[in-house]
């Protein structure tokens, strides 16, 4: 066996077995081998559960006078509870991961990993790598455990690989679909949209992300996370919004450069530290308290909507401390 190496059983070990029904259909185990011979079948590579049908198979090769092909019985993939992977039992078919948004690359990649390994100090492959580094010898005998986790976390490697554009192209569909936007709306805002994947792409691990962490970018009707909103929509913090938003009205280029520049020295001439501008502005304009950079993010809204979210920000604040 390519795996297991050389493997054995006693004849007397191997019971009788039926290879025709009472009606004349032959049953699995004559038909794989008739199947696999007519098909000219060199290797045979399979679960090692068939390790057992394995000896039948050869019975039958020899008797029918067949060339034996070459086994490899590779490890079995088991759930975490150790039992075989089985829809029966909930688990999930490729279908749904790409619906959920893996990448049919980055399963390709974590299904390479389960009962093999390339024997590299690395994990993330493209599957031309995989093709050429590809060899038998590295096969390893023991099962492995399915876990979801680690595929998102190839996911989301495969994903940071992948260009703005192309991300683009797939998010688009699902952000219309979602009616967070039109087709006609990101057609003529396509750069817009590559600007949003790119700065969000370090951050999702599903392709679906995309579009539960893109909210605040298509719409100002957002409501404030009610913790960070506690923490950082405090009465001072109208003072320092409206005065930030006077300062980045007052930009005639609004660059990523000028914008975080602006921040600063107003923190400084304030005498504090840059958070206390940096978290009621990401929770104005953004609806949360976390995301990517806030000076990326300041810049791809675009210094009008920014203004006006800061602003109506300082009223909601005002709003609640009458």
């Amino acid at each position: 066996d390519l795996i297991s190496g050389d493997l054995t059983r006693a004849n007397e070990e191997i019971e009788d077995f039926v290879i025709a029904r009472s009606d004349g259909s032959a049953t699995y185990q004559l038909a794989v081998v008739v199947d696999d011979h007519d098909m000219g079948i060199t290797h045979v590579i399979r679960g090692n559960d068939h390790i057992t049908n394995t000896f039948k198979q050869i019975m039958i090769y020899n008797a029918l006078g067949f060339e034996i092909p070459i086994f490899g019985h590779i490890p079995m993939i088991l759930r975490p509870d150790k039992r075989k992977v089985s829809k029966r039992l909930g688990d999930k078919d490729v279908n749904e991961y790409s619906t959920e948004g893996v990448l049919p690359e980055a399963l390709f990649n974590y299904l390479c990993t389960l009962g093999w390994s390339s024997k590299q100090d690395r994990e993330i492959y493209n599957v031309d790598e995989l093709v050429e580094i590809f060899t038998t010898d590295n096969f390893n005998s023991s099962n492995s455990i399915f876990d979801e986790e680690k595929l998102l976390a190839f996911n989301k490697e495969h994903i940071k690989k992948k260009s703005n554009h192309d991300l683009a192209t797939m998010v688009a569909p699902l952000l219309v679909e979602s009616g967070l936007t039109t087709k006609y709306w990101l057609e003529t805002r396509w750069d817009y949209l590559r600007d949003i994947v790119g700065v969000l792409k370090e951050r999702v691990r599903r392709i679906n992300d995309f579009v539960t962490m893109s909210n605040y970018f298509f719409t100002s009707d957002f409501v404030y996370d009610e913790k960070a909103a506690k923490k950082y929509f405090k009465p001072e913090a109208a003072e320092r919004l409206e005065e930030l938003a006077n300062r980045f009205e007052q930009l005639s280029e609004f660059t990523l450069e000028n914008v975080e520049k602006t921040l600063t020295s107003l923190a400084e001439e304030r005498e504090v530290g840059r958070a206390k501008y940096i978290h009621p502005t990401r929770l104005a304009v953004s609806g949360t308290p976390a995301g990517p950079g806030l000076f990326d993010l300041l810049v791809i809204l675009s210094k009008q909507v920014v203004l006006e979210r800061m602003r109506k920000a300082v009223k909601h604040i005002r709003a609640k401390s009458d």
